[in-house]
């Protein structure tokens, strides 16, 4: 009996392995029959925004946090503006200046005192260079001035009467190289001013001819003390008078 009953437990349990191996392989293929199904993605929600930056993209956090960390950094310092370029000024080459005649005299103490006026006399000592007809006038008290003729503009000229008669140091200066050494004289006509003074005065002539004298006694007119014409016992302050200088050599000079 045990030996019938192994036997059939062996061709049993052989036929249940050889039967479970069938199901396995049922199932394996079976299996393999299943399609695999993939699941959908679910699909991404799009937003949209308006961009204020005209067209440029946003600066990231990253940036901006970069931008401000600059700034603290730079103590929020102005960016240095550009100066602007200025040109250049050339000057002008300087003109030279034409010689001019001086314009004053070198004079002694003793010729200062002697130009005082409130000291001044009436008539001082003549001079190398001699007054001429300037003394024609007369003196105070004698009545009118002597008429000379008639002046620049038809006015009536008189003959001049020294207030202080003009000295070497004040004529010398003004007489022009071509007449040095060589003798002569110079007229004018003046108009008389206040205080003894003469101005507006102009050429009358010269001898030799064109010799500067005339030039020369008009350029000194300035230092001339001169007494104003009388007429009728009055002084007439503004009317004109004639001056002559004569220009002589005395020691050489």
């Amino acid at each position: 009996m045990s030996e019938r009953f192994r036997a059939t437990f062996r061709r049993r349990g052989a036929a249940f392995v050889l039967a479970l191996i069938v199901e396995l392989l049922i199932a394996l293929l079976l299996l393999g029959l299943i399609p695999t199904i993939t699941p959908k993605e679910k699909p991404k929600t799009v937003t949209f925004g308006i961009s204020t930056n005209e067209g440029k993209e946003p600066a990231s956090k990253e940036q901006a946090k970069a931008k401000a960390k600059a700034k603290a950094e730079q103590g929020d310092k102005p960016e240095p503006q550009p100066q602007p370029v200025k040109p250049e000024i050339v000057p002008p080459p300087p003109v030279p200046e034409a010689k001019q005649p001086p314009s004053f005299v070198v004079l002694t103490r003793q010729d200062y005192a002697a130009g005082d006026i409130s000291r001044a006399k009436s008539s001082g000592p003549m001079s190398t260079a001699d007054a001429g007809s300037a003394d024609n006038g007369g003196s105070p008290g004698a009545g009118d001035s002597e008429t000379a003729g008639k002046g620049p503009h038809g006015e009536t000229l008189y003959a001049a009467e020294w207030y202080r008669r003009p000295r070497d140091a004040e004529l010398s200066p003004y007489i022009p190289e071509r007449a040095r050494g060589v003798e002569g004289w110079g007229e004018i006509a003046c108009r008389t001013v206040a205080r003894y003074h003469v101005e507006d005065c102009q050429e009358l002539g010269d001898y030799p001819r064109g010799s500067g004298y005339a030039g020369a006694v008009r350029q000194a007119a300035f230092q001339f003390l001169v007494k104003p014409p009388r007429v009728n016992g009055q002084l007439q302050v503004g009317t004109w008078v004639r001056i002559r200088i004569t220009y002589t050599q005395h020691g050489g000079e």
